[in-house]
């Protein structure tokens, strides 16, 4: 009788054994995209502005108010896999400051795969065009100004300039 009791344990530590091991796979995927670039082909300018306008730089070029005739949109050029996602990220407001004096810039942000005139607010991610690359226009506006302090503005002024605008791209 005490050799079928000893059986029956060591089947039972055999059986339980097989059960406590599991195992899964998984498959391991790398989309090797085109090294993503971008490049800035135009500063923003205002160019001459009256110190009681209300400049507003538009990204299209279509309705400019209040702005010099040597205005100039902001333009940059992203390259990539064509077809795929970047998410973009940037500044809504900047500060311009002139050394003693600060206005505010507001930006407008727009994109297309390769029209300004086609070009709409951006929505992050966007999708890179056909041809590996996608444009970005910077307007934007500078308030209602109300006998502002004359002189240069700029954001990288060293005084009290917020710093440049930055775009920033990454694939999304």
């Amino acid at each position: 009788m005490k050799k079928i009791i000893t059986a029956t344990i060591m089947t039972a530590l055999i059986v339980s054994t097989g059960y406590a091991q599991q195992q899964a796979s998984a498959s391991v995927d790398a989309n090797v995209l085109a090294n993503l670039t971008i490049a800035k082909d135009f500063d923003v300018n205002f160019g001459n502005i009256p110190a009681t306008g209300t400049p507003i730089l538009d990204p299209i070029g279509v309705s400019n108010t209040d702005v010099g005739t040597q205005a100039v949109v902001g333009e940059f050029t992203v390259n990539g896999s064509a077809g795929s996602q970047i998410s973009v990220t940037y500044p809504t407001t900047l500060t311009l400051g002139n050394g003693t004096e600060t206005i505010s810039f507001n930006t407008d942000l727009k994109g297309h795969a390769d029209t300004q005139a086609s070009a709409v607010a951006i929505v992050s991610p966007v999708t890179i065009g056909g041809a590996g690359a996608y444009k970005f226009w910077l307007g934007g506006n500078l308030g209602t100004l109300t006998n502002q302090a004359t002189g240069l503005y700029a954001s990288d002024n060293a005084t009290n300039g917020g710093g440049d605008f930055t775009l920033t791209v990454e694939y999304y």
